[in-house]
């Protein structure tokens, strides 16, 4: 319940976040509802609590963050000693917190939206279906188990997923800051420091001089020579640069591993209720399909 309420925001308020950050920063307005906020926040603080009174050390992402409010660094994997500044600065709770909650949010509807769209366009290419009940197979049968290693060598799945994100990229706007004066090359645009920047990651990614018959729904797209021949910032569902998405390879496999425990046992088809093409849903900031994506699921 919570973590869908996140993403129950008002379009004008979306707006003013996206582009007049100013305004919302001016009158300390919280992009997250101060209920959902509160809840997290009371909620992460009573794991560390708990953790730390019990002496729980566990190898995830809540240990690293225990370290870095209680130390100030992570310690080494490889029990090395490194030397660690006597000033180095240890996350708050609120801080951690806040790396905790992005770390949620991100990986939450995100990773809901892709899978959800990748069975969408599956379902209406049975022989893309099929190559994939192939693929994910043969790899189980030779390592005869879901492991890390099995799912990396399934390559046509990941190029499915590529281009289930090329055509519909979760996150639709990239905001960015502009970090010094540029002048954009090939035009006569000139960006003065700090200028926003938002990036239309649907319509750049649909762009059809970019990609050629943008509403076909194409894995080939993202065979080897083909990512060559782009431009490396053409495809930006995680972003780029320093500022790209922290959990790009945690995402990805949460993804993988569901749609793979699905494919090993289901066919699907669109159930007529399903619109075909989608109208995308203006009300929420992710991705979504006005009216709902409906399947009729099959054992194989």
């Amino acid at each position: 319940m919570k973590g869908k309420k996140i993403f129950e925001l008002n379009p004008i308020w979306t707006a003013l976040f996206a582009f007049v950050p100013q305004i919302t920063d001016f009158f300390s307005i919280p992009f997250t509802d101060r209920d959902v906020t509160s809840f997290y926040m009371n909620m992460f603080r009573e794991n560390v609590e708990y953790r730390q009174s019990h002496n729980i050390v566990r190898q995830d992402f809540m240990n690293l963050l225990i370290q870095l409010m209680e130390r100030g660094y992570v310690e080494p994997d490889d029990d090395k000693t490194t030397h660690i500044s006597s000033t180095v600065s240890k996350l708050t709770m609120a801080e951690a917190a806040a790396q905790s909650f992005l770390f949620f949010i991100a990986g939450f509807e995100t990773s809901a939206t892709t899978a959800t769209f990748a069975l969408y366009e599956l379902a209406q290419h049975h022989d893309i279906q099929k190559k994939i009940h192939k693929e994910i197979d043969e790899i189980l049968a030779k390592y005869d188990d879901l492991t890390y290693d099995a799912v990396n060598e399934m390559t046509y799945l990941h190029k499915v997923i590529n281009e289930t994100m090329r055509k519909y990229p979760p996150v639709i706007l990239l905001n960015r800051i502009c970090t010094k004066d540029i002048d954009l090359p090939t035009t006569d645009i000139h960006l003065p420091k700090r200028t926003l920047i938002n990036i239309p990651l649907l319509e750049l990614h649909r762009d059809p001089s970019i990609y050629p018959d943008p509403d076909k729904f194409d894995p080939e797209r993202f065979n080897a020579d083909k990512i060559a021949e782009r431009h490396s910032y053409a495809y930006l569902p995680f972003g780029e640069g320093p500022r790209s998405c922290i959990g790009t390879r945690f995402g990805l496999m949460q993804v993988k591993i569901g749609l793979v425990n699905f494919l090993l046992k289901y066919n699907f088809k669109l159930h007529s209720r399903t619109q075909v093409p989608s109208i995308f849903d203006e009300r929420f900031p992710t991705l979504s399909a006005k009216g709902g994506i409906h399947f009729i699921i099959e054992p194989r």
